[in-house]
């Protein structure tokens, strides 16, 4: 993603944009968000467990040259067990570490968060709420098409706006990202969804409290008498 990337003019109007945008964001969710409740409830644990695997990731990236690096993102997972408010919180809080152990720079954070958790989040959790208006809600419906299709197109969002975001800041040439960077970025859509699918069914089928945007009587998940 765009951890990576230095960049000579730190002012250039895309990386403002985003600083800002994003700054405004985050602050809206640390005021609308209670976080005194979270320490006294079970959800620490898998706030805590999601934090700590966000943190871990980036450092295991792989990629074609220094900037140009792939990484499962599990913002969709992310989203989908937290909501927007708490899912972007974590995401802002594990990459301002990494920046500061040395892996990115602030520069580049605004474009970041845009490009790891803001594009992929809006889409999936705007689909989810697409499909449950269009499908009949089950498990099925649930796990694969917002859990594997939801999180596999938001890697072909995300990779998108990468491009355009380092075309904008003069990065890289088209001719450079559509030969090096896009192909390998879209060869993350598949494990993605996987990864998204199949621990959204390991926690609808044990731990159905830890997502958010899941119900055991609207999904038709609820055990008889």
């Amino acid at each position: 993603m765009l951890l990576h990337i230095e960049v000579e003019n730190s002012w250039a109007w895309p990386l403002v944009v985003a600083n800002l945008s994003v700054a405004g964001i985050a602050l809206w969710a640390l005021i609308s968000t209670r976080l005194q409740r979270v320490a006294l409830t079970a959800d620490a644990w898998p706030l805590g467990i999601m934090g700590l695997a966000q943190l871990a990731l980036p450092h295991m990236a792989g990629g074609i040259v220094e900037g140009l690096s792939f990484y499962p993102l599990l913002t969709g997972l992310s989203a989908l067990m937290f909501g927007f408010r708490y899912s972007l919180l974590i995401a802002l809080m594990t990459q301002v570490l990494n920046v500061l152990a040395g892996l990115g720079h602030f520069d580049t954070l605004g474009l970041s968060i845009w490009a790891t958790h803001l594009i992929p989040t809006l889409w999936i959790l705007t689909f989810l709420a697409l499909a449950q208006r269009v499908w009949q809600r089950n498990l099925f419906v649930y796990v694969l098409v917002n859990g594997f299709f939801g999180a596999a197109f938001a890697v072909v969002f995300t990779q998108l706006f990468c491009v355009l975001s380092l075309m904008a800041l003069g990065a890289f040439e088209w001719s450079y990202l559509s030969r090096y960077f896009l192909p390998f970025g879209l060869m993350m859509t598949f494990p993605e969804g996987f990864i998204t699918g199949a621990f959204l069914t390991m926690l609808v089928l044990y731990r159905p409290e830890w997502l958010y945007t899941f119900r055991d009587s609207v999904y038709q998940m609820s055990k008889g008498p």
